[in-house]
């Protein structure tokens, strides 16, 4: 038995599953509806101007902190997944046991290895990249070239579909990288690619199951003796962003039928000083750490001595980084998608319930 789903123009629902009233009838001429076929997908499931349900979503980056939780975000909210994963990589798939989920195996370095990855998809969400501790060669590769390659699988096998990009390092204060500067091309390739595209710019990412960073901060704030040094006043802002918020994000704008060509900030509700950032850290993890603050002038004098003997060009960046206010506008995800991220005290609390992170994971 087929299904009908009848919207208005604004794609509110009006009735689905039963005998079409007159006037209903009447609004299936012309206006925004859909016929889904028992299984539940649309007859045109490319139609950009109708909502979609049940949709084949394409997810680069699925083997990271971030991907991992997509995939399992978009299986839950009843979507279709196909996560990209580079040869030999396969291991570090963390599929969940119920859904559809299709792994396609292929490098963003190798474009003929992409072929057929689009194919057929409603949405890609292109997560994956390669970080500031890779050369910059393989930034260039990955991050600009790579997507290149991912514009031009869309537009062969899915035409139609949205590409939607995730990456933290487009916004914030200008403080140099390469880094930096291959993400801000990456989203360009996006913005020219004359295809739907939306943009959602997370900061600083945690949550549980985040090895590299989440994990190894909280291991330092729970030693039970000490000081934490902060080397600057620690009165600049940061917003950092819970991982399972930034997934809300990205379902709740399914559900925005006039998101085209759009950009989020996604952090916290309002930012916090580093030093509260660090209390709350410590009080989480159950740390009995003393905070204390050396003056920035002090801290950029010995970067300065340490610069004579050897490369000193991650902590001076991380000086002006932290000389900088970090306060991001998340306004339009707030009021466009009904977004509502929680608190770093709530987030890092829940995230440092149980032991997952006392142990250094092992590679």
């Amino acid at each position: 038995m087929s299904r009908y789903w009848v919207l208005d123009k604004r794609g509110i629902l009006l009735g689905h599953q039963r005998a079409l009233t007159s006037r209903e009838a009447a609004q299936l001429n012309g206006l925004s509806a859909l016929h889904f076929s028992a299984a539940g997908r649309t007859a045109d499931h490319h139609d950009p101007t109708s909502p979609i349900y049940d949709m084949r979503i394409a997810i680069t980056g699925a083997t990271g902190f971030i991907g991992r939780y997509m995939v399992r975000g978009m299986i839950n909210a009843g979507h279709s997944a196909r996560a990209l994963c580079r040869p030999g990589r396969e291991g570090a798939l963390d599929l969940p046991d119920e859904g559809d989920v299709e792994v396609h195996i292929g490098d963003l370095t190798d474009e003929a290895s992409l072929n057929g990855f689009m194919k057929d998809v409603d949405v890609l969400i292109h997560l994956a990249s390669a970080h500031d501790h890779f050369s910059d060669e393989v930034m260039q590769q990955v991050n600009v070239r790579g997507s290149e390659y991912l514009v031009a699988e869309a537009k062969r096998n899915s035409p139609n579909a949205k590409l939607f990009i995730i990456s933290s390092a487009v916004i914030g204060q200008p403080v140099y990288s390469y880094y930096r500067d291959s993400k801000r091309v990456q989203e360009k390739v996006f913005r020219g690619s004359a295809m739907d595209w939306a943009s959602f710019r997370p900061t600083l990412v945690y949550g549980k199951g985040d090895d590299r960073h989440t994990a190894s901060l909280l291991r330092r704030c729970a030693k039970q003796s000490g000081t934490y040094w902060v080397p600057h006043s620690g009165k600049s802002k940061i917003n950092p962003v819970h991982v399972e918020d930034v997934v809300e994000a990205i379902l709740k704008f399914f559900n925005f039928t006039r998101g085209v060509d759009c950009v989020y900030e996604l952090a916290g509700p309002e930012g916090i000083p580093f030093n509260e950032f660090v209390d709350l850290t410590i009080q989480a993890a159950g740390g009995k750490l003393k905070r204390r603050n050396i003056p920035r002038k002090w801290a950029n004098r010995l970067i300065f001595l340490k610069g004579l003997v050897t490369d000193n060009s991650e902590d001076r960046r991380a000086s002006a980084y932290f000389s900088l206010h970090h306060d991001h506008d998340i306004t339009n995800a707030v009021y466009e998608l009904g977004w509502s991220p929680r608190t770093y005290a709530e987030g890092i609390a829940e995230v440092a319930q149980g032991d997952w992170w006392r142990e250094p994971a092992k590679v």
